[in-house]
């Protein structure tokens, strides 16, 4: 038996890499709140501006607005990302044979021992 003393070899873990997959319904509450900026104005000057004499007493409101409405179906697209983090519970081995022997070069040959032990998360 050959034992590798290389201290980078020795610190290396060995893993088996694996991928499993979760089909999953996220839901996520979302709050979209409308806004309206105006843009910027246009003025059109409509007839000739009227001069008058002395001092005269404008109509309307004093410091006054004029007010109107404008309606627009607006449809929003909502970048949404969604994510997780994945944690894993406690392992749980069904162990099968040891052997002195190289079992492991041919190890997809070996059944696996089954106990009927059944893993629920």
């Amino acid at each position: 038996m050959v034992v590798n003393t290389n201290s980078d070899t020795v610190n290396e873990s060995q893993t088996c890499p694996a991928v499993g997959y979760q089909s999953a319904s996220i839901c996520v509450p979302v709050t979209v709140t409308p806004f309206a900026q105006a843009g910027a104005t246009v003025t059109k000057c409509c007839g000739s501006p009227v001069v008058i004499p002395g001092r005269e007493v404008c109509g309307g409101v004093k410091n006054g607005s004029c007010f109107f409405t404008i309606s627009q179906d607006i449809c929003v697209a909502v970048p949404v990302e969604f994510g997780a983090v994945a944690t894993v519970g406690d392992s749980f081995v069904s162990c099968n044979g040891a052997s002195e022997e190289d079992i492991c070069t041919s190890c997809e040959k070996i059944a696996p021992v089954t106990e009927g032990t059944t893993l629920t998360v």
